[in-house]
């Protein structure tokens, strides 16, 4: 059945039986009058109202037996003096006051009834009983624009106010799958209905629900009527219940591989836990529902401590637990959980440099070309090689020989998709090609060798005659004669040498026959075959005459042992170093 909530307030709204408004007489209540020529609908038999103009309907609840007198006025402004003229008509008793609309409405059932052309009506209800109700239609007759007011002027008997009073409003909220109970208790209180809204915004009363409280699965709106033992109305409740929806995270949520691109390559990064939203919600609104994460079990049910969304973890693979809240009812969630896993970037060591040596000779002392190993396999990791920003095509591969010089790159990806890069430079070398120069005059005191080479002078060590090496290019103090001057590579690709004579003489012989230093001769002419020595004795006397590519002189004259002495000799040359015809003199010692 249909509620007998028609309304709450008193507005003389109620152009119809069915429509009718709840009336409260213990209290004056005025409400706007309908002008004009409407008439009330045909089915009720309306007694003394022969004509039934702009209409109002109303019912009333009887709280308390006895008598009622109600007084009906009708004037042109509100609380005025009563000017205009007002009829009516009462009906009951009634059970209810909706379903005597449908035929109930006949003579037989008129309590009073006034057509007068008065503009004070008085309307008497007699013997009234708790719990009956009464229909009463107001006429304007006037068809004037005013104000009817109706109030209860004597008898015992009071009407419900409970009818007008705004029921007990109460919400409710609850997750879907579980119950909510309505409690409809009130004082006096003997039986119940309850109500509820259908798809047509009708309440129907719920069957079988005598009692103060009901358990309700689904979201809508309730209301409760609370009766005494008289039937009497003695408290109305509305309970607005909404069920929300339960999310589901997922079980099979994705573990969540995250490579180590903070600092120390250590297992500890920086994880933007928001990226599992998506996943974690699987399809449900973002707007409805809400997605927070938890080191344990235990918080995300609590919902307390709750990670930043940027999370820095403790341990390289670690348990995430998952939270889905329905952001309008936090109690309706569900806790998943996954594993993050933070992936270390691949490490390897190479060298800073690698040396290239070109124009070898075979006297270089490393491999090349160098090979670039990063020590790792092709199974497990993947490699793109760059050289001066450019990738060098087809080159996959875990080592590179390089061709030539720049600045190399391999990027190396795990098998999870985790990358570093790393650098290194080739630099290319040569063994030098040298030159030796005596940079003192013939016969000096002290001779000096100066090197140049074709490369830069920093890259070489230098050594004379297989001596220590040395980065200076001048050796100074050189002994007269042949030299072997050698220049290497300091990084090891190659040597070159070359030869270079000091002119000089020896300053004494042993002509004694043991095959050391026996002759003596001028040392580093052999090339200047014009070159002329002559060997004196103390007096001045010629006792030989050399040329620089002679054995030299063995210390005899005409097959005679000249004794030990010191003789002198001279010699015509060319000066090295400018060019310049020169003679020098000098004396040397002969010992036997």
């Amino acid at each position: 059945m249909l509620s007998v909530f028609v309304g709450h307030s008193q507005k003389g709204q109620g152009k119809f039986c069915v429509s009718a408004e709840p009336l409260c007489g213990s209290n004056k209540f005025s409400y706007p009058n309908t002008s004009g020529y409407n008439l009330a609908e045909q089915t009720p038999d309306y007694g003394c109202l022969t004509l039934q103009l702009n209409p109002s309907w109303f019912y009333l609840q009887i709280a308390q037996d006895g008598d009622i007198e109600l007084m009906i006025e009708q004037s042109t402004t509100p609380g005025g003096i009563a000017n205009l003229d007002v009829d009516f008509i009462v009906y009951g008793p009634f059970k209810d006051p909706v379903t005597p609309c449908a035929n109930d409405l006949t003579g037989f059932n008129v309590v009073d009834c006034s057509y007068k052309l008065d503009n004070v009506e008085f309307a008497n209800l007699t013997s009234t009983k708790a719990g009956e109700y009464y229909l009463m239609l107001i006429t304007n007759f006037s068809r004037k624009s005013g104000f009817i007011t109706v109030t209860q002027v004597s008898g015992a008997a009071t009407t419900n106010c409970v009818l007008v009073k705004d029921p007990i409003s109460i919400n409710k909220k609850a997750c879907q799958g579980d119950n909510i109970t309505l409690n409809a208790s009130a004082v006096n209180a003997s039986y119940y209905k309850w109500f509820y809204k259908d798809s047509n915004n009708h309440f129907i009363e719920m069957s079988n629900s005598n009692s103060n409280n009901i358990e309700v699965s689904a979201s809508n709106i309730y209301k409760a009527e609370v009766y005494n033992s008289n039937h009497v109305l003695v408290e109305k409740y509305e309970f607005n219940t909404m069920f929300y929806q339960v999310p589901q995270a997922p079980n099979n949520i994705i573990d969540y591989n995250v490579c180590d691109i903070l600092d120390d390559n250590d297992g500890i990064a920086e994880i933007d836990l928001q990226v599992k939203d998506n996943e974690v919600l699987n399809g449900l609104a973002p707007n409805v529902f809400s997605v927070s994460y938890y080191k344990n079990q235990t918080d995300a049910y609590n919902h307390t401590n709750a990670l930043p969304n940027n999370y820095i973890n403790s341990m390289p693979s670690e348990v995430i637990y998952v939270r889905i809240n329905n952001i309008n009812m936090p109690e309706c969630f569900s806790v998943s959980s996954f594993i993050i896993n933070v992936i270390r970037l691949p490490k390897i060591n190479l060298e800073p440099e690698y040396i290239l040596c070109e124009n070898t000779n075979g006297t270089e002392e490393i491999p090349s070309p160098p090979t670039i190993d990063t020590g790792l396999n092709s199974y497990d990791f993947s490699f793109t090689w760059v050289l001066n920003n450019k990738i060098i095509p087809f080159e996959n591969k875990p080592k590179l020989i390089p061709l030539e010089n720049g600045i190399y790159s391999v990027e190396i990806t795990n098998i999870e998709g985790c990358s570093n890069t790393f650098y290194t430079e080739v630099t290319s070398h040569s063994p030098p090609i040298i030159k030796a120069t005596v940079t003192s005059k013939a016969f000096s005191d002290n001779h000096s060798i100066e090197i140049n080479t074709s490369t830069n002078d920093t890259d070489n060590e230098f050594s004379l005659d297989g001596g220590l090496w040395q980065k200076d290019t001048v050796f100074n103090n050189v002994s007269f004669g042949e030299h072997i001057i050698r220049a290497r590579n300091i990084y090891g690709c190659g040597i070159n040498e070359t030869t270079v004579m000091v002119i000089d003489y020896p300053h004494y012989f042993t002509p004694n026959g043991d095959g050391v230093n026996d002759k003596w001769n001028i040392v580093g002419l052999h090339n200047q075959t014009q070159a002329k020595i002559q060997v004196f004795d103390r007096y001045g006397k010629l006792l030989k005459e050399l040329k620089p590519y002679d054995n030299g002189w063995d210390g005899t004259f005409k097959g005679e042992n000249l004794p030990d002495n010191d003789y002198w000799f001279v010699v015509e040359y060319t000066e090295p170093k400018n060019g310049q015809l020169k003679q020098y003199k000098s004396h040397f010692a002969l010992k036997r």
